[in-house]
């Protein structure tokens, strides 16, 4: 049995209840303290500060397509220590990474130093993207798969869609099933997934959402929806599919990976803001 606890109201201000991907601060504070500084480095083929060899391949096809931006801003969503950002500025582009977590701000910081980059902690479901303005480029940095409340789901895309430009392009990489969930509960001991949500052992009650199993508080980190749900979920925010790249399941990993380049739909496409 489960049920739902420390569930947020409009209304709560002097107590403020944390969003589950609030939780990734507390992943970066121990990467620091074990001198580990990309997100996923040990084991992945990542070195330094550099991000993951297919990151940088997709990156390399995406940014070489005619309808691509060649230059201009950059913002990623969910940057981390900012690896990917990096490489996108190093293409020619001005950069902007936005995480919810102030330990991954500083890292970043620390090791963007001489490139034009500029960090900020911030909700990417909760932007002020007046302030923010348009960018040619709108990269989600491993982000959309962290955030497991759909109503906050639809917030990020509905955000990526406000601070695009008309041409502007929007790069998605996130984890996505189908999932092999005897692998996951193999790799992921004590770990619990309940449709698509994946859940960890937590007791911090400043956190919302959390969940009870058999008397056991657990917290929702990961959305794991299957690849062509994600692509729907796209199309429905107003985007067009141009390049898709998906890698299925395989002995290393228990869940896929999905890679996406999209266009921001022109005045008058068939935009959905509301629904399923």
């Amino acid at each position: 049995m489960s049920r739902i606890v420390g569930y947020k109201t409009p209304f709560m201000k002097k107590t403020k209840i944390k969003k589950p991907y609030e939780g990734h601060e507390i992943a970066y504070r121990r990467m620091r303290k074990e001198g580990i500084l990309v997100w996923g480095q040990k084991g992945s083929g990542t070195s330094g500060k550099s991000c993951h060899p297919e990151t940088n391949s997709f990156l390399k096809d995406v940014l070489s397509q005619p309808w691509a931006p060649k230059s201009g801003r950059a913002i990623e969503l969910g940057c981390g220590t900012g690896p990917i950002l990096r490489r996108v500025c190093k293409r020619g582009f001005s950069g902007f990474g936005i995480d919810v977590s102030k330990t991954a701000i500083a890292m970043a910081k620390e090791q963007s130093k001489g490139l034009d980059i500029k960090f900020l902690q911030g909700d990417v479901c909760n932007l002020n993207t007046r302030h923010l303005g348009k960018f040619d480029l709108v990269i989600d940095g491993l982000c959309l798969h962290c955030i497991t409340e759909t109503k906050d789901r639809r917030a990020y895309l509905d955000n990526v869609f406000k601070i695009l430009k008309d041409d502007g392009l929007f790069v998605l990489l996130t984890m996505c099933g189908p999932m092999d969930k005897k692998r996951f509960y193999e790799a992921c001991k004590g770990h619990r997934i309940v449709k698509k949500v994946i859940y960890v052992p937590f007791e911090d009650k400043s956190y919302g959402r959390l969940v009870k199993f058999d008397g056991k508080y657990y917290l929702p980190t990961r959305y794991i929806s299957h690849w062509k749900d994600i692509l729907g979920e796209v199309r429905r925010a107003g985007f067009e599919l141009k390049l898709i790249r998906y890698n299925a399941t395989n002995s290393k990993y228990f869940c896929g990976t999905l890679t996406v380049g999209a266009l921001k739909e022109k005045p008058g496409g068939c935009r959905k803001t509301g629904g399923s």
